[in-house]
Formats: structure tokens, C-alpha cells, sequence
């Protein structure tokens, strides 16, 4: 027990001492330069992202080796126990046959290495419906289908970058203008603040409290210089809820504008300067 005691001690000790460095490390950080030279002011941000919700689509040599490995695992495959599965006759059965001789006339090898296949079924006669309805499923009911929405959204027509329901594919990030330059979510850290706190203050004081956060870790993922400001950046993700521009409902001005956008939207937003320090952090898909 006295052992376990100990343990506990050193535990609690270390924690203290780590979170008191790292408030030591938010308030004092910069104010290093020599006799005489201007304390630096040190600021908290949150690079806040969306991350995709579509995978992307594969395209040029992608989409000729997935399809090909696609085949090379049906050629490879059992045979599928059609008679097992579907009831002999029936219209499943007649959308399956179809789907196979499909597959079947796929060949990657010499033409001549091609074995004989027997069609299973001619294909449906133009007009003709085999996705219609099923007798053995029941007279008159129609065979649910699943409906597929377009990956591009009203947003994407309407080029409207508030919205999150845009670039499904893609990761977006929250930008602010704030004195007429396109940042991500910053200001200055307060007395016995640690980076990431000040990082959702400033978060909430920008853009309103109406975003559900997770930040990931307490530490910086990189940091941006200009003059005696040192920002140092902390990654988030949003849960749920949106930004709000304007003033941020507790009586301060929030931020002038804000847009969702992609890695190539934020190098053509923000400052040259900006980029080069804020462009390692962000994703490319």
C-alpha cells in the first residue's frame, strides 16, 4: 500500500508541475530577446477542420487498377451457388444472370488464353424492365431500390462556402476575416491559460458558441511569426454546428466573415506570408 502511495504522489506531482510549465510556457514564451527588446506577444489558434464525408473518386490509373483487381478477385473467386441464393426463375436470379455475363465478357489477358463460357441468359431487350416486379415476392410489390444522391450538393451549384454540406470529398477548414485578412480562429492567451484553452476561447469568442469542438491533444501543431506575434496553432474538429459571424451573442464583436475551405481555397485567401506557415498542416485529400 505504501509503495502504491508513492506511486500516486509522484503521479499527481508530475502532472502539477507539467501543467504549470505549460502556462508558464503560454504567458512567457517569446520573451526571450535580449536587454531592452519588445516581449512577444503570444496568441492561441485553432486550424478547425471538416473532414471528408465521401471517399474520393478514383480517376485515371486509380480507377483502371481498381477495376482490374476488382475483376482479377471475381475470376479467383468460388463459384457463386447461384441455386442456393435465388429461387430458380425468378427475377433476382434474371438480374443476376445479367450482371455475370457482364463480368464475363471482362478479359485482361490474351484474347486467346479466353476460356468458353456459356451466356447464362441473354441480355434484357430494350424497353424491357428486369428491375420491375418480383411474383415471388409478392403480386404487385415493387422491388425496394436504394436511392443514390449526387455527391455534388446544392451548395457546390450555388458556390456557397458557408455551408459544410460542400466538396464531400474533401477536408475543410475554418477561415475568419478579421481586419480585412482571411486567418484562422486566433488571439491572444490570457494569464494561467495553456494553448489549447485559449485556443476554444478564442474559438467561441470569434465565431459564437454554437460548434461542438474536439481538439485533438494540448499540444501546437506548427506556428506562424509575423512581427512580435508568435501564433501557435492547435487542430480541431468539428462535432456538430456551425460558425456565426458578427457579434458572438456575450457582447464582443466576433469575426467580419467566415468561409469552409479547401486546402487550395485557404493558399488563395490568405496571405502569402500565412501560407508558407500554415500550409504543412493541412491535408491534401
Amino acid at each position: 500500500m505504501n509503495g502504491l502511495r508513492q506511486i500516486r504522489q509522484v503521479i499527481g506531482h508530475r502532472s502539477k508541475l507539467g501543467a504549470r510549465q505549460s502556462r508558464w510556457f503560454s504567458a512567457s514564451v517569446g520573451a526571450r530577446g535580449g536587454s531592452g527588446a519588445e516581449p512577444s506577444v503570444v496568441q492561441a489558434g485553432m486550424v478547425l477542420q471538416r473532414n471528408p464525408i465521401l471517399m474520393q473518386q478514383a480517376t485515371g490509373f486509380e480507377a483502371v487498377t481498381d477495376e482490374y483487381f476488382g475483376w482479377l478477385d471475381y475470376v479467383t473467386a468460388e463459384r457463386f451457388p447461384r441455386d442456393f441464393f435465388f429461387k430458380k426463375g425468378s427475377t433476382v436470379e434474371s438480374r443476376w444472370m445479367v450482371l455475370e455475363d457482364k463480368r464475363a465478357d471482362q478479359w485482361y489477358f490474351d484474347a486467346k488464353s479466353k476460356p468458353a463460357r456459356k451466356q447464362s441468359k441473354p441480355a434484357a431487350a430494350e424497353g424491357e424492365d428486369l428491375l420491375g416486379t418480383d411474383a415471388d415476392a409478392g403480386k404487385g410489390s415493387a422491388v425496394n431500390t436504394v436511392e443514390v444522391h449526387p455527391r455534388l450538393t446544392t451548395a457546390d451549384a450555388s458556390g456557397d462556402t458557408k455551408l459544410l454540406e460542400r466538396k464531400l470529398d474533401r477536408t475543410l477548414y475554418l477561415l475568419v476575416k478579421k481586419n480585412d485578412q482571411w486567418v484562422f480562429p486566433q488571439g491572444a492567451v490570457q494569464t494561467d491559460e495553456v494553448l489549447s484553452q485559449a485556443a476554444r476561447r478564442n474559438l467561441k469568442e470569434t465565431c459564437g458558441d454554437r460548434m461542438d469542438v474536439w481538439t485533438v491533444g494540448h499540444g501546437p501543431i506548427g506556428h506562424h511569426e509575423a512581427g512580435n506575434s508568435t501564433t501557435f496553432f492547435v487542430k480541431g474538429h468539428i462535432l456538430r454546428g456551425q460558425a456565426k459571424a458578427g457579434n458572438n451573442g456575450q457582447g464582443e464583436a466576433g469575426a467580419a466573415d467566415f468561409r469552409w475551405a479547401t486546402r487550395e481555397e485557404v493558399e488563395t485567401a490568405v496571405a502569402p506570408e500565412y501560407w508558407l506557415s500554415v500550409k504543412d498542416m493541412l491535408s491534401s485529400v
